[in-house]
């Protein structure tokens, strides 16, 4: 039997669960309330789920039997230019509280994906950047703020 493992790191997309860093940011912003985080100063890896299920379908089409994959999107940036993307797309205008929130005994504070054995046995590379993504959750979910953020455009 073929075996392929995957390592997936962070994987944000419409239906993501409402308590994960990118969903609960969202709905704060859009409920008019002030999201709180930590200082903001993790380097995180963010990959769209649709680049993901595209990783997963290739691996199946084409991955190396054994072999273990790294699923993300190669780059990591400091979590708190996530939120700030997060807010302006919605409205730049809202305040989020950075360093609220201590960071825990056991934080992790660099997460990254090495993504090249994916790009190379695959031919994997994430097509959708992380502004993106956020507008089609926003749109997806929240249609009310479609024609707000397709302004931003």
């Amino acid at each position: 039997m073929k075996h392929i493992w995957t390592r997936i790191l962070s994987v944000y997309g419409p239906y993501d669960g409402e308590k994960t860093m990118v969903m609960s940011t969202i709905i704060k912003l859009i409920n008019g309330e002030v999201p709180r985080f930590t200082k903001g100063e993790q380097m995180w890896d963010y990959l769209y789920s649709g680049d993901a299920a595209n990783a997963m379908y290739l691996l199946g089409e084409k991955g190396h039997d054994g072999k273990v994959y790294c699923l993300g999107s190669g780059e990591a940036r400091p979590l708190c230019e996530y939120i700030y993307e997060i807010r302006d797309l919605i409205d730049g205008n809202s305040k989020v509280e950075l360093g609220a929130i201590p960071y825990s005994e056991n934080q992790v504070m660099y997460l990254r994906a090495d993504i090249d054995a994916l790009k190379v046995d695959v031919g994997f590379s994430p097509s959708v950047n992380f502004t993106e993504g956020i507008r089609g959750i926003i749109n997806s979910i929240y249609p009310a703020f479609r024609s707000h953020i397709l302004s931003k455009c």
